[in-house]
C-alpha cells in the first residue's frame, strides 16, 4: 500500500511539472476589491474565499417572513454565532427543536378596510411558549386569528376588548382588554406597553411582571415599570389592563443539569473564580425617569 501510494505520488508530480505554467495575472489595484460575479459574491462578500470569509448563512424563514401567520413557523439555530460564524454570546447551543410563532404586540391592529373602532376578540386557546417565558394565547376576531400574550387569568372563551378611544371618564376596563394610557384610572396594573404610539408592546412582557400607571400629566403617562424605573409616554400608547401570565416562571426547578441542555443553554467553566467587588451588595439610587415624549422647550425671555 505505501509503495502503490508513493508511485501515485510521483506520477503526480510528473504531470504537473510537464504541463505548460500559466502566467500569474497582474496585481490589483490598491483600493477596494471587486466583488465576485453571481452567487459567490454573497459568499466571498468582497473578502476572498478564505478562511475569514463570512459563512453562506441565509436568514432563518421566522425572521424574513412578511405575511403573518398563525401556523408554528421553523426556527434555525444559531449557536450564539453571528453571520460570520464566531461565536457572540457565549453559553447557547444544543436544546430541543422549537418553532416559532408570530407574537401580534400590536393589539390595535384593524383588518384591511375595518374603521379605526373599539373591537372584541375571542379568546380560542391558552398555551405554552417555547420562545417566551410567559403564556400566549390565540384570539380570532371578524375574519383573522392571531396570537398574544396571554394575561394572568385569561381562559378560553374570555372576550377582550380593544378600544382606541380616550374619553373624559376613565373606563372600567377588564384584564386582557387593551386601552390607551389616557382612558385607564390612575394605579391600574398594566403590560405590553408601547413606547410610542402604534409601535407595539416593546415594555413589561416577560411572565409574572407587570407595571403601574402612576400619573397623567399633559397628554402624557408615567409608568412604573418591574424594574421600578419610571418612563414617561404619550397617553395614546396602548397598554393591556392585567398582569403577564405564568406567574410562577421564576419559582420553577431546573433539577439536574440535562433540563439546562434541553432548554438550549451550555454549562459554564468548572473552575472556581475569586468574587470581587462586583458581587458585593450595592445600595444604588433609581436612575432618571426615560421619558419618550418630545416636549417643547422655553426659550428663557432676556
Amino acid at each position: 500500500a505505501m509503495a502503490a501510494l508513493g508511485l501515485c505520488r510521483a506520477f503526480g508530480a510528473l504531470l504537473l511539472s510537464a504541463g505548460p505554467r500559466r502566467a500569474r495575472p497582474p496585481p490589483l489595484p490598491p483600493g477596494p476589491r471587486p466583488c465576485l460575479p453571481g452567487p459567490l459574491s454573497a459568499l466571498a462578500a468582497c473578502r476572498g474565499l478564505g478562511g475569514s470569509a463570512p459563512r453562506c448563512t441565509t436568514d432563518p424563514l421566522w425572521k424574513c417572513r412578511a405575511k403573518y401567520t398563525v401556523r408554528p413557523v421553523g426556527m434555525k439555530k444559531t449557536g450564539g454565532r453571528d453571520h460570520t460564524g464566531r461565536i457572540r454570546v457565549r453559553g447557547i447551543g444544543g436544546g430541543h427543536k422549537r418553532r416559532y410563532r408570530m407574537i401580534d404586540f400590536q393589539r390595535l391592529r384593524y383588518e384591511e378596510g375595518a374603521p379605526a373602532e373599539p373591537f372584541t376578540e375571542k379568546v380560542i386557546s391558552v398555551r405554552y411558549d417555547p420562545c417566551r417565558s410567559a403564556d400566549i394565547a390565540l384570539v380570532a376576531g371578524g375574519n383573522r386569528k392571531r396570537w398574544i400574550i396571554a394575561t394572568e387569568n385569561m381562559q378560553p372563551g374570555d372576550s377582550i376588548t380593544n378600544s382606541p378611544h380616550i374619553g373624559r371618564m376613565a373606563v372600567s376596563a377588564s384584564e386582557g382588554d387593551a386601552y390607551p394610557l389616557g382612558a385607564l384610572p390612575v394605579g391600574t396594573l398594566i403590560c405590553n406597553l408601547e413606547s410610542h404610539p402604534g409601535k407595539g408592546a416593546q415594555y413589561i412582557r416577560a411572565a409574572g411582571t407587570c407595571g403601574v400607571l402612576l400619573r397623567k400629566v399633559n397628554g402624557t403617562a408615567i409608568v412604573q415599570l418591574p424594574s421600578k424605573r419610571h418612563v414617561q409616554v404619550l397617553e395614546t400608547c396602548v397598554a393591556t389592563v392585567g398582569r403577564v401570565s405564568n406567574v410562577d416562571h421564576n419559582k420553577r426547578v431546573i433539577g439536574k443539569a440535562g433540563r439546562n441542555r434541553w432548554l438550549g443553554k451550555r454549562p459554564h467553566t468548572g473552575l472556581w473564580h475569586r468574587k470581587g467587588g462586583w458581587a458585593g451588595r450595592k445600595i444604588k439610587p433609581l436612575p432618571p425617569m426615560k421619558s419618550y415624549v418630545n416636549l417643547p422647550r422655553v426659550k428663557a425671555v432676556e
